[in-house]
């Protein structure tokens, strides 16, 4: 079992540059973790901008542990990216289990949280 999160992560085309040099380098440095960090990034984006060179990554029911090697991937990946290349939103199973980092507004995606009371 586990503890699951979904999980967004917007780049901007200098975000999305930066990973490929992260993905040659972990090929490079981190051969023994390349294959789980390819089967979390994929071959493609979840969705990509033309327009923009801008993408973004959606995973739903990730275990979201650094313990696991494509996480801390994208961990450290993040720690040193720029905060306005990226947007990175994690929900958990517990109702206030938000995480957000980066500045980058995820455009033209328009990925966010959002939270409301509807009555009927």
């Amino acid at each position: 079992m586990g503890y699951y999160s979904d999980v967004a992560l917007c780049l901007t085309k200098n975000g999305m540059d930066q990973l490929k040099i992260a993905l040659a380098e972990a090929e490079r440095d981190k051969p023994d973790s390349l294959a789980a960090i390819k089967i979390l990034i994929g071959d493609e984006p979840s969705r990509t901008d033309e327009s923009t060179g801008a993408v973004v990554f959606l995973w739903e029911g990730e275990r979201w542990y650094d313990e696991f090697d494509e996480i801390a991937f994208v961990e450290e990946f993040m720690d040193n990216l720029s905060h306005e290349d990226f947007l990175f939103i994690r929900l958990g199973e517990d109702y206030d289990d938000i995480e957000i980092r980066g500045s980058f507004c995820g455009i033209p995606f328009n990925i966010s949280v959002e939270r409301k009371i509807i009555a009927g």
